[in-house]
C-alpha cells in the first residue's frame, strides 16, 4: 500500500513573518554592538600597552636645546643611585654598630659616622631632583664637547671601569726585598758568630687577574640589573660621562684669567671688641703689628708670622673680612667681627692684576668652571618637564634562588 500523504504546513502569516525578521535584524545589531565593544575594549588595552610601554618611556623629564632626556633613561638612573646610597648607608649602620659594641671610646668615629648618614639621608630625599639636575649637566656638557672637539673612546671608559674594580692591566713588576750588606771577613780573622735575625717578609696582595676582573665585574652587574634595570651599558655611558666632565672641566679651567686683584695683609685675632680698640690703639701709638700678633692674636696659624696672611684675591676669606679688607688701601687698619670673633686687619700692599698661584689659582679656576655650568643651566634652551608623578618606585625584590 501507498504512504498516505501528508497534510501540507500552514503557511505562515504576515504577522509571523513580520515578528521574525525584527528578531533577526536584533540579533543582527546585537552581534554588531557586541563586537563593536570587543574592538573598543582591545583597542583600549592595546592604548594603555603602546602608552605604558612605548610612549610613557620616551616622555621627556626635561628637553637641553632640542635634546630630550628620556623618562625612562631618568627612572633607571634614579633606581641606580637610590640602590647605590642605600646599600652604601646600610655598611655605615653596620660600621656604627661595630664601634657602639666595642669596648674603646670611639665617640668621635661615632659622631662621623652619624653625620654621614645624615648626609646619606637627605641626599636620598633630594634624590629625584638631584638625578634631574646631574642628566641636564650631562647633556650641556656633552654638547660643549661636542663643539669643541673632545671625544672619549671605549677603552678610557674601559680602564676606568677596571680602575673601580681594581684592576691593572700593566701592573708594576713587585720590588725585590733588599738584602743585608754584610762586611766581608778574611779567613784567618777570628769573628765571634752572632746570630743575625731574619728579616720578616712582609705579605703581598697578588694583583688582580683579568680573568677575576670579568667575573666580579660581571656578577656586580647582573646584580645591579636585577635590582635596578640599570644596564652594563648604563653603567659605561655614566663613566662616559664622568669623562666628558673631567676632560670640559680642563678645558674650561684652562681659560680661566690666571691674574687678579690681591691684597697682602695681616690680622690680629681676639674674643672681644674692648681687645680688638686696645690693640688697635696701641698700633697707633706706635707698637709693631708682628710683635702684637704673636703676644695676643688667637689665629695660631700665622701668629708666629706676625699675623701675616700674604697675599689674596677677591672671596678667599669670609664675606665680612673679605669686604673690610679689600675696602683698605695699603697703611690702613679695620676692626671687623666674623663668626671666630674680632679681628685688626691691615693691608701692606695692593696689586690689582697679579699672578694667581697655587690654592688660589684652583680656586678661581674651579670658579670660573662652575659659573660656566651655573650660566648654561640657567639658559632658554633648557626646559623642565618634571614632575613628582615621574620618581619610580623600586623594582620587586628577587626571589632567593634566582
Amino acid at each position: 500500500m501507498g504512504r498516505k500523504p501528508t497534510q501540507p504546513e500552514k503557511a505562515l502569516t504576515r504577522k509571523q513573518i513580520s515578528r521574525r525578521e525584527r528578531e533577526q535584524r536584533l540579533r543582527s545589531r546585537l552581534i554588531l554592538g557586541a563586537s563593536a565593544v570587543l574592538v573598543l575594549v582591545v583597542a583600549i588595552l592595546g592604548w594603555g600597552l603602546y602608552d605604558q610601554y612605548v610612549l610613557q618611556p620616551r616622555r621627556p623629564v626635561a628637553t637641553v636645546h632640542g635634546e630630550a632626556i628620556p623618562l625612562a633613561e631618568y627612572q633607571r638612573l634614579v633606581r641606580y643611585r637610590r640602590w647605590d646610597y642605600r646599600s652604601y648607608l646600610e655598611q655605615l649602620q653596620a660600621q656604627r654598630a661595630q664601634l657602639a659594641a666595642a669596648e674603646e671610646d670611639q665617640a668621635f668615629l661615632l659622631q662621623y659616622i652619624d653625620q654621614q648618614v645624615q648626609q646619606l639621608q637627605n641626599q636620598l630625599m633630594n634624590l629625584p631632583i638631584s638625578v634631574l639636575d646631574e642628566m641636564i649637566d650631562d647633556r650641556l656638557i656633552r654638547q660643549e664637547s661636542a663643539r669643541r672637539g673632545i671625544t672619549v673612546t671605549a677603552d678610557e671608559v674601559q680602564q676606568l671601569l677596571e680602575e673601580q674594580f681594581g684592576y691593572d692591566r700593566d701592573p708594576e713588576p713587585p720590588t725585590p726585598a733588599p738584602t743585608s750588606a754584610l762586611p766581608e771577613v778574611a779567613p784567618s780573622d777570628a769573628v765571634t758568630a752572632t746570630a743575625t735575625p731574619e728579616p720578616t717578609p712582609t705579605p703581598t696582595v697578588a694583583p688582580m687577574t683579568e680573568e677575576e676582573f670579568v667575573e666580579r665585574s660581571t656578577a656586580w652587574f647582573d646584580l645591579v640589573r636585577e635590582a635596578t634595570g640599570f644596564t652594563e651599558a648604563d653603567v659605561r655611558a655614566m663613566l662616559e660621562s664622568s669623562l666628558y666632565r673631567t676632560k670640559l672641566a680642563e678645558a674650561i679651567e684652562a681659560e680661566a684669567p690666571t691674574v687678579a686683584e690681591q691684597i697682602h695683609a695681616r690680622h690680629i685675632l681676639v674674643a672681644t671688641e674692648e681687645e680688638a680698640k686696645d690693640i688697635n690703639m696701641r698700633l697707633a701709638a706706635g707698637e709693631d703689628f708682628a710683635a702684637l700678633a704673636a703676644e695676643l692674636s688667637q689665629d695660631t696659624s700665622n701668629k708666629d708670622d706676625g699675623g701675616d696672611l700674604g697675599w689674596f684675591p677677591r672671596g678667599q676669606m669670609v664675606a665680612a673680612f673679605d669686604e673690610a679688607a679689600f675696602a683698605l688701601h695699603p697703611g690702613e687698619m679695620s676692626i671687623i667681627e666674623t663668626e671666630f670673633g674680632f679681628h685688626v686687619i691691615r693691608v701692606d700692599e695692593r696689586d690689582d692684576a697679579r699672578p694667581l698661584e697655587g690654592s688660589a689659582l684652583a680656586r678661581a679656576q674651579d670658579a670660573y668652571w662652575q659659573d660656566w655650568l651655573e650660566a648654561q643651566r640657567r639658559s632658554e634652551g633648557v626646559v623642565r618637564q618634571w614632575d613628582s608623578s615621574l620618581v619610580p618606585k623600586d623594582l620587586p625584590t628577587p626571589r632567593p634562588g634566582r
